[in-house]
């Protein structure tokens, strides 16, 4: 072993150790300049590279800078610059699927000339999958995206362009950073000379502002030249949009509409939680409706026609709407975040978030004063006629009514025997819970102090709640209600059969049910535009199942004559009990199928009060339709 090799005499060893010791001297000398000057290159280096990595921080907290160009209306298209700042390499960028309608709308489908530069270089885009594309393997100071989106969709849910105006979904229009949706944006937006601007964004020098992508998705904008009308109220200013033909409603009514939804929700609610709201309402002569909650706002379409007939729609959905700033867009429940706009949020809580909603929307109509108590109970009876007359109530709970919301496009989903609506039995839902808590604490507490409490412990501070803490919140409140469990787990969970006649009863409140036989043809079918019908589907354990006739199947002849028109038309030439000869065409065989029509018995329910209500269901009725509630020393709150 080295330690135990043997050297020259001790005379000799000392000069060799000696030799040896300065030579390690002069290479350790040597060695050491090496050293620093080794280190200090590092440490150049390091600095150049800590600065290179500081500029692409700093760049790459920059906004997204997105340039719209809706200068050429008429030819439904907007260009779209979208600039990333520092983008790292491989950057994503992702385009949304669906937004607003509980639908996978594939807005991908939309875009044309898709191009990319890197720092003005061209940069070659890889498609990763349908709606995302990833940039190259390469960091850009900056990273621009060029392209063409088609815009011909309706509002309050797609993006329009045409010579009169836009509205503009940004979710349908610009791709996102999946990986960075927390980065701010800057939105700049070229229009026509003679348009104008609303936006539900904070404007911000030549554009507006957005701090993620998420609130720039939630805030539609619209251009063209609109009316534009404007009330303060509790310190919050409401501004009024309007496409519309002037002649087509009365902005006085309109205004005085709006004020008293706005006052009496606000008033339940006892919280203004925001400075500016926006309505964006479309008025028009050809078909189109509906409306979209936004957070500080809300787009509405009501055709002209239905406005000028039956202007109580209008209220409606505004009433809905508005309601839903804090009903969704504050207290929110957990299952609707993160967002993805790709693959679409999976939740059990519509039924909470849109049903109970719904029944806001009513009570709020009432307390305000825009409709009669008779209206209410009216609509009220019609709601529970509605379920009534849906099979589907026996298997379908209005929780999984709501997880399969996306299967809602289909037509065939949509029939009495598949399916329920989350909005119908989740607003009937909010009525006898509502009556059940007042019942339950002497009308001490109800609906209006849990809606309450969620927004204080959920919505204010930007928590996101689950179905447990619904449960628990609403035992804190009413904690002598000790059917809760079973509430949920029956009508919630389940599908037992509403009991009606116990909750409306908490209130003096009765129901009468009545039925009227019109004939029931038991198919369904679709008419091309050559004329063919064609059976699209048939109604299981019906007569017309069980004399053969099949899905597919052409119809010829119905009792001799040619068809004419849909089925649905001749309903009302139609008797139960009458005898239906039917000419059908499957592929190559022409044959007859007859059977008797069986009768569809329609419901209808009405809702009254009782004769002679005890003093104990006068207060629940009173305080759930004025809003009130009796504090355990007497008087209202």
């Amino acid at each position: 072993m080295l330690s135990k090799r043997r050297t020259p005499g001790a005379t000799a060893g000392r000069p060799y150790r000696e030799m040896n010791r300065r030579m390690d001297l002069g290479s350790e000398r040597a060695g050491m300049r090496r050293l620093r000057y080794g280190c200090a290159g590092l440490i150049l280096a390091c600095c150049c590279l800590v600065l290179l990595f500081a500029e692409f921080s700093f760049a790459a907290s920059e906004p997204i800078q997105y340039l719209l160009d809706f200068r050429e209306p008429a030819s439904h298209l907007a260009r779209v610059v979208m600039t990333v700042a520092g983008a790292s390499p491989s950057t994503e960028l992702q385009f949304p699927a669906w937004n607003n309608l509980y639908q996978i709308r594939d807005f991908a489908r939309n875009i044309q000339e898709l191009a990319a530069d890197c720092d003005g270089a061209q940069e070659q885009l890889t498609r990763v999958d349908l709606n995302t594309w990833r940039s190259e393997a390469k960091p850009c100071a900056k990273l621009a995206l060029r392209y063409a989106v088609y815009v011909a969709g309706s509002p309050p849910f797609s993006s329009a362009l045409d010579s009169q105006h836009a509205f503009l979904n940004f979710a349908t229009l610009l791709f996102y950073l999946p990986k960075e949706r927390g980065r701010a944006a800057h939105v700049k937006l070229l229009i026509p000379a003679e348009w104008k601007v609303a936006t539900l964004l904070e404007e911000e020098g030549d554009g507006f502002f957005a701090p993620n992508y998420d609130i720039l998705a939630d805030s539609p904008a619209e251009a063209g030249q609109f009316q534009d009308y404007s009330f303060s109220q509790n310190g919050a200013t409401y501004r009024v949009v309007v496409h519309a033909d002037v002649k087509d409603y009365s902005p006085d009514r309109l205004l005085a509409s709006l004020r008293k939804i706005t006052a009496t929700e606000t008033a339940l609610m006892r919280d203004v939680p925001f400075s500016r709201y926006t309505f964006i309402l479309h008025f028009p002569r050809e078909d189109g409706g509906g409306g979209m909650e936004h957070r500080n706002g809300t787009a509405i379409t009501v055709r002209a026609a239905q406005l000028r007939d039956h202007w109580e729609t209008l209220e409606a959905v505004a009433a809905h709407e508005f309601f839903h700033l804090w009903n969704v867009k504050r207290i929110r429940p957990q299952s609707l975040e993160p967002i993805d706009y790709v693959h679409g949020n999976d939740t059990r809580d519509l039924w909470f978030c849109e049903g109970v909603t719904s029944a806001y929307g009513e009570l709020a109509l009432l307390r305000a004063g825009l409709i009669s108590r008779k209206t209410f109970y009216a609509r009220l009876g019609s709601a529970i006629a509605t379920l009534q007359s849906r099979p589907a109530r026996f298997f379908q709970s209005v929780e999984e009514s709501g997880l399969e919301a996306w299967l809602e496009k289909y037509n065939d989903y949509l029939r009495p025997e598949r399916s329920i609506s989350y909005y119908n039995k989740g607003e009937l839902l909010g009525f006898l819970l509502d009556l059940a808590l007042r019942h339950a604490s002497g009308n001490g507490a109800g609906l209006d102090d849990v809606m309450r409490r969620l927004n204080e412990d959920f919505g204010r501070p930007g928590r996101y709640y689950t179905d447990a803490d619904l449960r628990r919140l609403i035992a804190q409140v009413a904690p002598r209600f000790s059917g809760l469990e079973a509430f949920f787990a029956d009508y919630v969970r389940g599908t037992r059969e509403l009991d009606y006649d116990t909750y409306l009863g908490y209130a003096g409140l009765e129901r009468e049910s009545e039925s009227r036989g019109s004939a029931r043809l038991g198919f369904d079918v679709s008419v091309n535009p050559g004329g063919e019908v064609r059976v699209e589907s048939v109604e299981l354990r019906r007569a017309a199942e069980q004399a053969g006739l099949a899905q597919g199947d052409i119809l010829l002849k119905m009792n001799g004559q040619a068809w004419r028109d849909s089925p649905a038309n001749l309903l009302s030439l139609l008797k139960p009990g009458q005898e239906m000869k039917l000419e059908v065409q499957r592929g190559g065989r022409v044959f007859e199928i007859e059977y008797r029509l069986e009768a569809n018995e329609e419901a209808t329910c009405r809702v009254k009060e009782i004769a002679h209500p005890s003093p104990e269901q006068i207060q629940v009725r009173e305080g759930w339709l004025k809003g009130e509630t009796t504090p355990a020393g007497g008087g209202k709150q």
